[in-house]
């Protein structure tokens, strides 16, 4: 991280600064965690054309499913686009266009690069399962080997395009949705660095209501998530807020609330108003996160682990199709047909991703770190 505006403040054996760099340091491989078992969606395991669950004969299992993955966990992608857009503009004084063209530039080697890089990945690991593991593959998507270019270029970006039945609006490496829209909000930046410096905090407010209201509301590089969260980011980053030490003054009745919420949006789930219980989930989500971990950081309880720092990029990059086929595969072996064996299959599937994930990381990372380097954004 680059130098904080003002002069920091001793914190006990850590510098203000220093704890703003470790909690953001240490959330990072939680929130990918979190990620992973969001995708560990067995509402629409689709093998040879048979569905083969329904949730609704499973009422324990969507029940832990939905507290896990659609509520405590969807955090996750908001406090990236949040922390994301607080280091887009640390330690930025003014916003010049040699300063904008210059962070953009940053982020080719950063974002632009690995996301060409991921979903070619992903594309030529369809084309090896559909020419050797069919078996395994749902049959509904056009083969890769029939792809004309503009096939190959729709599915960098929105491969609904290209698959009749494709989830909307996603590339083909479908996690990868978050950099895409990412890279949108960054080529549009020096909008809201306008808005933020010139109406400050109500900027913010808008784009958040614009989400209360819309909160699902995702076009290819255009999400309310995306541009509220990171712009909440950016506010603290250009009023030389720490938002660590800021959201820890909450505690603990953030956690309390928190907590209340969560059993609220539970039991409210389907039922009007839901929506707004969700919002203010993520948002209480997002404050308790920081705020625990910071806390816990400046006891000294926590420290992160560099190598699950490092690694954190490569597992979210990776993990969705063996994740997919992980599942498809134990669903064969396992048959799952009970509660238990679907909540066994629930925890099993993402621990083996991401432990498969580690052990390849460090491999690569060993026997071809430049490489290694360069698909990870240089975050090595």
């Amino acid at each position: 991280m680059e130098r904080e505006h003002s002069p920091p403040s001793t914190l006990g054996y850590l510098t203000s600064e220093q704890l703003l760099s470790k909690t953001i340091d240490f959330l990072r491989f939680p929130l990918i965690v979190g990620v992973v078992f969001i995708h560990t969606d067995f509402s629409n395991i689709i093998i040879q054309g048979s569905k083969q669950v329904d949730l609704r004969q499973f009422a324990v299992f969507a029940q832990v499913f939905l507290l896990f993955s659609k509520l405590v966990f969807e955090v996750c992608v908001p406090l990236f686009f949040f922390i994301s857009g607080f280091l887009f503009f640390y330690g930025t004084a003014s916003f010049t266009f040699s300063v904008y063209f210059n962070k953009l530039r940053r982020r080719v080697h950063s974002l632009l690069i690995p996301y060409i890089f991921w979903n070619l990945a992903v594309l030529l690991f369809f084309f090896l399962a559909q020419t050797f593991f069919g078996g395994l593959l749902s049959g509904v998507n056009k083969p890769i080997i029939h792809y004309n270019l503009t096939d190959w270029l729709w599915s960098l970006w929105d491969t609904s395009h290209v698959h009749v039945k494709a989830a909307k609006n996603l590339p083909i490496n479908s996690p990868f949705w978050f950099i895409r829209d990412l890279m949108v909000v960054l080529l549009l930046s020096p909008i809201i660095y306008f808005l933020i410096r010139k109406v400050g905090v109500f900027a913010v407010l808008i784009l958040g209501v614009v989400w209360l209201f819309k909160p699902y509301f995702y076009l290819p590089g255009w999400s309310t998530v995306s541009f509220f969260f990171f712009s909440a980011g950016a506010y603290f980053s250009l009023h030389n807020k720490n938002f660590v030490l800021v959201m820890q003054s909450f505690l603990p009745w953030s956690v309390l609330c928190y907590v209340l919420l969560i059993i609220a949006a539970f039991y409210g789930f389907g039922k009007g108003g839901w929506s707004y219980l969700y919002c203010a989930n993520v948002l209480l989500g997002l404050l308790s996160a920081v705020a625990v971990t910071g806390y816990f950081i400046e006891k000294g309880s926590w420290r992160p682990n560099h190598f699950l720092v490092s690694a954190s990029f490569f597992i979210f990059a990776y993990h969705r199709l063996p994740l997919v086929f992980i599942i498809k595969f134990l669903f064969i072996q396992v048959r799952p047909q009970t509660d238990v064996a679907l909540l066994f299959l629930y925890f099993v599937c993402p621990v083996c991703v991401i432990l498969l994930g580690l052990l390849f990381f460090w491999v690569i990372s060993m026997l071809f770190p430049r490489f290694t380097a360069v698909i990870c954004g240089g975050r090595l």
